[in-house]
């Protein structure tokens, strides 16, 4: 039981910046006589500097890098507030652990500071997405994108969150707005190729994704939108044929192998669907999406304990991830027995889980069932025994 992930693709693509504050407006001009150092130039390199070791920091993936990245980038706003680049460092840390609400915030306190900061309008917009609010992440991108009619990453992500929300023709108009610019974009067409596919019109899907494949022969990425189409017609061969043929063109091309797992895993084959995402983990160790997935395929092959292992390792490093939480909850109240443990992880998934996840109702029906920690079992003996 997986919930259902957005695309590999993040908004503002999958690198997690680390922003460099420029230096030229610290000392020199000051206006000081001789040697003197400004007392505001002073306390701006002293919060930049904390800024770069959380720079530094956030290189790591590790949990304890992070919290110690986050300190440093708090350290700097408490000496210089405006730091905006902090606030919005603090907002992808938030995110890698899934603490969607704070990551909002965090770059919202960012935009207020430098409102065409371009870098937190796309996380603020992918923050949305990933709680599913398309239309908050729609406005997002509207307010900014006509401001920046150049900004092709940003018209991008507008032409997917409009595609996500269910608005077509705008999406195919905003994707247009690019292919205007450059006829051979490649990650245009692949949207205008999905626009086609979730509008259920294969053929048309098809005929993009082949125009897209003639501009860029063997391309993986490709080759895996066609074989989501293979797969949205109902034909799996066609598509194990195509994840297949994106694997060969490049083995670390990680989509494929989790598309292609994805397809193991609900056919019930999980050995393979095992062997898929440990490819993926191959190439990424931190995909945590990918690790939820293998934890459910070691589940299914019966290895509850393995499951574990791979589910716990999630939350550890992304304390509030609700596919994690979700499945390490079921997995202790149905194959391990342990219910009353199970209730704190469904509470957790409750917290956090997107609004329209349609798994939230059946964690509020666990969450009916379930004995709370401290609850007295009932005894249990001869009828008017004590």
């Amino acid at each position: 039981m997986r919930l259902p992930r957005k695309g590999c693709r993040r908004l503002g693509g999958c690198a997690l910046p680390l922003l460099f504050v420029a230096l030229g407006a610290c000392g020199g001009g000051s206006g000081k006589k001789g040697g003197d150092i400004d007392p505001n130039a002073r306390i701006q390199q002293t919060a930049v500097r904390e800024y770069m070791a959380g720079a530094r920091l956030m290189k790591s993936s590790s949990a304890a890098s992070s919290k110690r990245a986050a300190a440093k980038f708090e350290r700097a706003l408490e000496i210089d507030p405006n730091l905006w680049e902090a606030h919005y460092n603090l907002g992808v840390l938030h995110r890698r652990e899934g603490e969607l609400r704070d990551a909002l915030q965090d770059y919202k306190r960012a935009l207020r500071i430098q409102p065409n900061a371009r870098v937190a309008v796309l996380g603020l917009a992918e923050a949305h997405r990933a709680l599913d609010e398309a239309g908050a992440a729609v406005d997002v991108l509207e307010a900014y994108v006509p401001k920046h009619a150049d900004d092709v990453e940003a018209r991008l992500a507008l032409v997917i969150v409009l595609r996500e929300k269910g608005d077509y023709d705008d999406a195919l108009e905003a994707a247009r707005e690019i292919l205007v610019r450059d006829a051979s974009h490649i990650a245009a067409l692949l949207e205008v190729g999905r626009v086609y596919r979730e509008k259920k019109e294969y053929d048309v899907a098809e005929l993009v994704l082949h125009k897209a494949l003639d501009l860029k022969p063997g391309a993986a990425e490709v080759r895996n939108e066609l074989g989501l189409v293979a797969l949205a017609r109902g034909d799996t061969q066609l598509a194990f044929v195509e994840f297949a043929e994106a694997i060969r063109v490049d083995p670390k091309f990680t989509p494929a192998h989790a598309n292609q797992g994805s397809v193991f895993l609900l056919s019930g084959d999980y050995e393979s669907a095992a062997r898929e995402f440990r490819a993926v983990l191959d190439v990424n160790p931190d995909d945590v999406d990918a690790r939820v997935a293998l934890g459910a395929a070691l589940r299914g092959q019966g290895n509850n304990g393995a499951a574990k292992v791979e589910y716990d390792k999630v939350l550890r490093a992304a304390p509030q991830h609700p596919a994690a939480l979700w499945n390490l909850a079921v997995l202790l109240a149905e194959f391990l027995d342990r219910r009353a443990e199970a209730r704190g992880y469904f509470e957790r998934f409750m917290e956090v889980a997107p609004t329209g996840a349609p798994e939230r109702a059946r964690a509020e029906q666990y969450l009916k069932e379930l004995p709370t920690p401290n609850a007295t079992p009932a005894r249990k003996g001869k009828k008017g025994g004590r």
